[in-house]
């Protein structure tokens, strides 16, 4: 099963980035020295821990601030700057320009120790920016498969271990939960995702494919349509009728979900699909469908997959307790629509 092997891998990963960073893997680590494995599994070093921060990641930039190391970041990209709930939490950080182009000038006038960035989405000028003499670690903190040991790894890197150890604690107690709720269940109801764009599915290898598996369900998408955002035609949609139909959405366009959800099912041919009729179409506010609050992303799938065995567990106190131990006060409003019974 999905659910087991993410907990696992969750497990070892956090205990295998943990002994990196303490120095088990090489006996030539310099004391003081930090060595760390990034998200796409290269090897990080730096001969102390991080000090000075320049933030490209927004995911990477909740976390930090969840293991209490906000203090350490001199530099943010603008779209973390102007962020609602992640701009305010580092208010003496500076400005360093868009997140896949940052301006070189002024991330060396901040002196970083280093910049953390997307694995999977590099900045452009990358090669120019570590030209300069400036590190970057690409740490990624967005899919549950990996989410375990980018949170550990981050924990080494700023010596803020105690944290990101509680955090990997309280995610995984949620993701126990979650497998526990639905661990005898028969059924794996097949489930069509949708990102932003009509028509633009979430594939085998996308994170929101992830909670789909982990929540037992099977994904209509395959790994054989190529891209992990695929573009898929009405007609082969309404062919596959899933049994679940998921749509993802931003904060911004969560605001007016009514409306979202009635264009949605309202599109030529949905009438009759099985996910319509049976009122198991479902908006998903992104920020919890990737990146650190993924674990209300289990919750809130296992739930639309599995509403009677998933009766106990509530999306929304997860979140609250999230913003309760870590000191936050994220995802307000609705982040499921329509909402659970």
């Amino acid at each position: 099963m999905m659910k087991q092997y993410v907990l696992l891998l969750l497990s070892l990963v956090a205990c295998a980035a943990v002994l990196c960073s303490a120095g088990c893997v090489t006996t030539e680590v310099p004391e003081g020295a930090v060595v760390i494995n990034q998200t796409n599994g290269e090897v990080f070093s730096l001969d102390h821990t991080a000090e000075r921060i320049v933030l490209m990641n927004s995911n990477a930039a909740e976390m930090l601030y969840v293991m209490g190391a906000a203090d350490k970041v001199v530099g943010v990209s603008q779209s973390i700057a102007d962020h609602a709930e992640l701009g305010p939490l580092f208010p003496n950080a500076v400005s360093v320009g868009k997140w896949d182009v940052p301006d070189i000038e002024t991330i060396s006038s901040l002196s970083p120790d280093v910049v953390i960035a997307f694995s999977t989405s590099k900045p452009l000028n990358a090669d120019a920016i570590e030209a300069g003499g400036i590190p970057i670690c690409y740490i990624d903190c967005y899919k549950p498969t990996t989410m375990a040991a980018d949170v550990a790894a981050l924990g080494a890197l700023t010596g803020n271990t105690e944290k990101a150890e509680e955090f990997i604690t309280f995610y995984t107690g949620v993701m126990n939960a979650v497998a526990a709720a639905t661990a005898n269940v028969s059924s794996s109801p097949s489930v069509y995702c949708e990102g932003y764009t009509d028509y633009s599915g979430q594939a085998k290898g996308s994170g929101m494919d992830l909670l789909i598996e982990y929540a037992g369900g099977s994904n209509v998408l395959t790994q054989q349509m190529g891209a992990t955002s695929p573009k898929v035609s009405p007609e082969w949609l309404i062919a596959e009728d899933p049994d679940v139909m998921i749509k993802i959405l931003s904060v911004k366009n969560m605001e007016t979900a009514a409306d979202q959800y009635r264009t949605f099912t309202g599109r030529a041919g949905f009438s009759n699909l099985h996910a319509v009729t049976e009122n198991r179409t479902y908006l998903l506010r992104n920020d919890i469908a990737y990146g650190p609050r993924t674990f209300a992303g289990a919750v809130a799938v296992a739930k639309m997959l599995y509403p009677a065995e998933t009766a106990d567990l509530s999306v929304r106190d997860v979140l609250d307790e999230y913003n309760s131990r870590f000191g936050l006060n994220v995802s307000a409003g609705e982040v499921v629509y329509p909402a659970f019974a």
